[in-house]
């Protein structure tokens, strides 16, 4: 019998991809979608934090359009950066043009002698690596962007969001993640020629109604039945058997776990010592996702705004009901305000919601006279794992260790990396067929 843990977008596709073969679906909370789960309250439609769709495999839009049939609506991307009292278009490197004139030259000037210092054939510059050979993260934003790019977007938004030193950080994930412009767009954006249609987020798909829980729902008809309030505790991978909070327990012929990497290696019995410790060097941080419902519509006309300076406690604001309608009743909107931080710091959950609100209204989000008519925060404990050096020469050691033992650790956090939804799927899909095969 094949296991799988966890009934995420990852565990569900496995299971939908795995078909007719014996395979059991096992998940702690009392419902199946993980992260990607919504809820009702108070007429409002809230997310555990925003998830937007952005697919880029024929493959993915097929299987959307036979689980959701026309459920989801597409989206051009209307998104921005709250920095120096302006709304900047995303991405800033691309569209500085409504920026006061002296950080406009101060950005330029910066962004062409990076490029000039990567591309002069008499003397080209080599990027600072670490120790180890590598790019940090911090000096990767300054060979590509330049000081002025760095200093007003690039450095603080990443120090606030990954609260870490850009130096440890590794700058094997930003291909795809951080659109590089090229000059001409630079100086185009900086002359307010707007780019607004750079990168991977571009356009992007979201429910009309539901918020984005329909999305794990939709697999449940095709798979298994899922079971329930079933919290691993432990794992024997000579013996192939699992244990759970109940104390029964399960054997199984194949593993397939998308619990957090860092967990399960922690309930497995007799670990090796020197996985052990790999297991202790594996970093990342969490985020409390606060969402709010406010008794006025129109509030902003953005998807989600950035904010990287640290006079406000959030690094990113989305607006729900700007997916959706639905997401809010008539005359209302609905918001999500991210704040990240380390897993060790004990967190003031009313203070916080307080702060976040009034950050809300010293950026001109809310007026004195709007009413919050609901609030909540989700604290997501897992949000983003930390790209650092450690990881890079460590992971691929702990995966060859999982599968020698016929285990699947898949998913965002069951892989240890950061991926879409898009990615979640596909890597379900491709942990089903090797186990087919």
């Amino acid at each position: 019998m094949i296991l799988i843990i966890g009934a995420g977008l990852a565990g569900l596709s496995t299971a939908y991809h795995l078909g007719s073969r014996d395979y059991q679906v096992c998940e702690k909370e009392q419902e199946a979608g993980g992260l990607c789960r919504s809820y009702l309250k108070h007429g409002f439609t809230f997310d555990y934090t925003g998830h937007l769709l952005h697919t880029r495999q024929d493959y993915t839009r097929r299987l959307l359009d036979q689980l959701l049939p026309g459920r989801l609506s597409a989206h051009r991307r209307c998104a921005s950066i709250c920095a120096q009292g302006v709304l900047t278009p995303y991405p800033f490197q691309a569209n500085l043009y409504k920026l006061p004139r002296e950080i406009i030259k101060e950005c330029l000037v910066g962004f062409c002698r990076a490029v000039e210092a990567r591309t002069c054939a008499d003397r080209p510059s080599k990027v600072a690596t670490n120790n180890n050979g590598e790019i940090p993260f911090k000096n990767w934003i300054l060979s590509v962007f330049g000081e002025g790019i760095a200093k007003y977007f690039m450095v603080p938004y990443n120090e606030k969001l990954w609260q870490t030193d850009l130096n440890r950080l590794s700058s094997d994930w930003v291909e795809w993640s951080i659109p590089v412009p090229t000059l001409e767009e630079v100086v185009g954006g900086a002359l307010g020629i707007t780019n607004e249609h750079m990168g991977y987020s571009a356009q992007f798909l979201y429910p009309a109604e539901g918020g984005i829980g329909i999305l794990p729902q939709s697999f449940l008809p095709h798979v298994n039945e899922v079971h329930y309030k079933k919290q691993l505790t432990a794992v024997d991978l000579k013996e192939k058997r699992v244990w759970f909070s109940g104390g029964d327990s399960l054997a199984y012929t194949r593993l397939v776990s998308t619990i957090p990497l860092t967990e399960l290696l922690g309930m497995i019995r007799n670990l090796p010592p020197d996985i052990a410790e790999m297991k202790r060097g594996l970093r990342h941080i969490s985020v409390l996702d606060v969402n709010l419902g406010i008794d006025r519509d129109g509030i902003t006309d953005q998807h989600w705004i950035y904010f990287p300076e640290q006079s406000f406690p959030f690094y990113r604001v989305g607006c729900y009901s700007n997916f959706a309608a639905a997401s809010a009743p008539s005359n209302a909107t609905s918001l999500y305000l991210e704040i990240s931080y380390v897993p060790e710091m004990s967190l003031d959950k009313r203070a916080v919601i307080n702060a976040a609100k009034e950050g809300l209204k010293r950026c001109g989000m809310l007026s004195g006279s709007d009413r919050v008519i609901t609030e909540d925060a989700v604290d997501i404990p897992y949000a983003y794992v930390i790209y650092d050096t450690f990881r890079k020469k460590n992971l691929p050691s702990i995966m060859n260790y999982l599968k020698s033992n016929e285990v699947w650790s898949i998913g965002r956090y069951g892989s240890w990396k950061y991926m879409s939804m898009e990615d979640a799927i596909l890597e379900g899909k491709a942990a089903a067929e090797v186990i087919r095969g």
